[in-house]
């Protein structure tokens, strides 16, 4: 019984969802196919905590014995050069339990360290729930994780029926994945409300309306396979920036597009994450893929 409930879970959605993309954006072939190699090691992981329920003490050593050889095995198989290399020289120099505890502790990781935890990890956490997500370190407030005290990913608009006020805004751990409401037009970086402070920035035919600043140029960093035209890349998907911290996070809208996956495609989203850092803003959090 609890076998079918978790075969159920997000990842199925997500691997369709990483297929999907890559199928319409031919320059995003390369990250969707090693995404997609990591969801295929994730969502084994989800179903076997939800299966072997470990307690929330033994978090580390699970995570280090039954999860991140198989993460780091994809990782080498099926990620870039960089990352390759980056994950072998790892292994030979640290304790995975030293890894997976500094990011379950909030401490600072290098790029190659916190994507191992975080790939490891956050199958683990989202399968097990509140109980486990308690045993991590961080701020539990409006602009953390209410579960994990992780930081915000991404927001996204939901639709109709998620919550009372349709269309409320919601933002995703980058820790356990999961999610709370939080203010539109309130910067989960530093909390600023002033809304001449915080651009938006959409691109033209944007379906959840053209405010703000005007993405332009975009396709120049699509590669050859997309012919400029006025049609949207990503209709769904704006940049939501702070002058006053200089960070920023992308907003998926649910409602301009019901079948987006919202941690899937924030990851397929890479230029727009390009145009923003281009304009002095800093993601909150780099995805699992590091942009």
């Amino acid at each position: 019984m609890a076998r079918s409930t978790i075969a159920a879970g997000p990842y199925a959605d997500r691997r369709r969802r990483a297929q999907d993309l890559r199928d319409r954006y031919l320059f995003a072939h390369e990250v969707l196919d090693f995404y997609g190699a990591v969801l295929v090691v994730q969502e084994e992981a989800y179903d076997a905590a939800g299966s072997a329920m470990p307690a929330a003490q033994d978090l580390i050593s699970y995570v280090a014995e039954m999860v991140m050889p198989s993460v780091v095995n994809a990782s080498i198989a099926s990620g870039p050069q960089k990352l390759r290399e980056a994950v072998a020289d790892r292994l030979t120099r640290a304790d995975p339990r030293e890894i997976i505890a500094a990011w379950i502790g909030g401490e600072p990781l290098s790029l190659a360290d916190a994507y191992l935890a975080r790939a490891s990890v956050g199958p683990v956490l989202e399968a097990l729930g509140a109980e486990a997500a308690s045993s991590c370190v961080g701020r539990r407030d409006a602009r953390h994780c209410p579960a994990c005290g992780g930081p915000p990913q991404l927001s996204y608009f939901a639709v109709a029926g998620e919550d009372l006020a349709a269309g409320g805004r919601f933002l995703v751990c980058a820790r356990c994945h999961a999610s709370w409401g939080y203010p539109r037009m309130t910067c989960p970086g530093c909390g600023e409300a002033s809304s001449s402070k915080l651009p938006i920035f959409n691109e033209e035919g944007n379906a959840s309306g053209e405010r703000g600043s005007v993405v332009r140029g975009l396709e120049g960093r699509l590669g050859a396979d997309r012919a400029p035209d006025r049609r949207a890349v990503f209709p769904h998907i704006r940049i939501e920036a702070c002058e006053s911290c200089r960070q920023y996070l992308l907003n998926v809208d649910l409602l301009a597009d019901p079948l987006a996956v919202p941690m899937v495609d924030e990851v397929a989203a890479l230029p727009l994450d390009l145009y923003a850092r281009d304009r002095g803003f800093t993601k909150i959090i780099p995805n699992l893929m590091g942009f």
